[in-house]
Order: structure tokens, then C-alpha cells, then sequence
């Protein structure tokens, strides 16, 4: 398998390494048709985009896109956190063509029961009500992939596949998180969801490039027909 387009990589107005046009070249050296920014959304407390600068962080996706016409798509995206129970989520004002959500840390939740059912989600096995707030989530805001799954909390990895594949949402296999396990993503292949393989790269050099989920999709029989933005050599 190789990567075709990778959706999910992260510059300085996060915490990569690169700046947006760092990204674009290195997908370009890569061979890629489509490159996605997604950098960490505004309630993310230590890396976020700071909601004041949200405008230059679109300005400068956009100011790619014009310069790279015709050399590769470049897709602008955010990275949003699991904010809320209720499916809320960190989406700032703007035009996107990319929405990744996942749940992250250090991400500041809308209130003290949801950060509470969070914190103690694998203590006290709250994959039934995690699972729920990204239903409701996928639901509420057209996500476009749900990034890494199971990171941080758990989740009943069949019923989020389920929801992703009702609501058209891509289940990510992703390169950097090496929570989802070879059951778990057979689990979720249960379902009709369409895979997505992303580097989550946070350096230039890292874009493009997916060795460990590529290993875990084949690991786990993964139809390559099912995976969104791979080729077979």
C-alpha cells in the first residue's frame, strides 16, 4: 500500500515542526495527489490554534492553495477536540474542507461531568457513553474522520464504525497512536466504514509517510478497497 493524499498533518500553528508550505513540499516530493493541514483546534489548552489567530492559520492554508494550483490539492482542515457528552465540539468560525475530530488530553471540556466520564473512562468503562458523545458529534457537525480511535478513552470501536459509515465519516488508521489494536480494527470492519490512513505527521519529513498503520490494515485483513487514500504498487 501506498499513501495517495494524507489528510491529517500538523504545522507550527500547532505543535509541528513546519510551517504550511513545509507540508506541501514534502507531500509533493512524496508523490502525493492531496495534502490536508489539521492542525489542533481552539480548546486544546497547550497546542491549540489560539482563536485570535485562527484567521491567519486559514490565511496561510489558502495562500497554498493558490500557489500549488495545478501541483497538488491542498485541503484545509482542523483538527477538533471531543469537547462535550452532548457531541460538542471546538469548531471555529471558517470556511473547511477537512473536519478531524478526536479526543485529546489536554482539550478543555464544556463541563465537569463531561471532563469526569473522560478522565475515568477506563476505570470505570464509560465506552458506552464516550462512544455516544462521537455519535453525536458525527451527527451534529458532518466529520469528515475520526482520528485515532480509542486514544485516550475507550470506545466500543463497532458502534463508532457504524455511526462513521452512516454519516459517510472515514475511521482513521492512524501512523503516531498505536492504541487501535489488530481486533479492534477488525471489529470495526464488521461494519461498511471506509478506512483513512493518516501519518498525523508533526514534521515536514514525516508527511506522506505511514509505515506502522499500513503494517496494522494488513495485519488486520483490511479490504485495500475500503481504505479511502491508498494505492497498491
Amino acid at each position: 500500500m501506498k499513501l495517495i493524499a494524507d489528510y491529517h498533518t500538523h504545522t507550527v500553528h500547532s505543535h509541528g515542526k513546519g510551517n504550511v508550505e513545509d507540508n506541501v513540499e514534502a507531500a509533493i516530493k512524496r508523490g502525493l495527489t492531496t495534502v490536508g493541514i489539521a492542525d489542533h483546534s481552539i480548546a486544546h489548552f497547550t497546542y491549540g490554534v489560539k482563536k485570535r489567530k485562527v484567521g491567519d492559520y486559514l490565511s496561510c492554508i489558502e495562500n497554498a492553495k493558490r500557489k500549488y494550483d495545478g501541483r497538488i490539492d491542498v485541503k484545509t482542515g482542523i483538527e477538533l477536540n471531543l469537547t462535550g457528552l452532548d457531541g460538542s465540539v471546538d469548531l471555529p468560525q471558517g470556511r473547511y474542507d477537512v473536519l478531524i475530530l478526536g479526543y485529546h488530553k489536554a482539550a478543555v471540556c464544556k463541563n465537569l461531568k463531561t471532563a469526569w466520564t473522560f478522565a475515568t473512562g477506563q476505570l470505570f468503562h464509560h465506552d458506552g457513553k464516550i462512544t455516544e458523545a462521537y455519535m453525536r458529534a458525527i451527527q451534529r457537525h458532518r466529520i469528515t474522520i475520526v482520528a485515532h480511535p480509542g486514544y485516550g478513552v475507550p470506545v466500543d470501536y463497532r458502534r463508532l464504525a457504524q455511526a462513521c459509515a452512516d454519516y459517510g465519516t472515514l475511521f482513521e488508521i492512524n501512523n503516531k497512536h498505536g492504541d487501535l489494536t489488530i481486533k479492534d480494527l477488525q471489529q470495526a470492519a464488521l461494519t461498511n466504514v471506509k478506512f483513512v490512513i493518516s501519518s498525523d505527521a508533526h514534521s515536514p519529513e514525516k508527511v506522506g509517510t505511514a509505515p506502522n498503520a499500513i503494517r496494522l490494515a494488513q495485519s488486520a485483513g483490511i479490504d485495500p478497497d475500503r481504505i479511502d487514500n491508498i494505492t497498491e504498487d
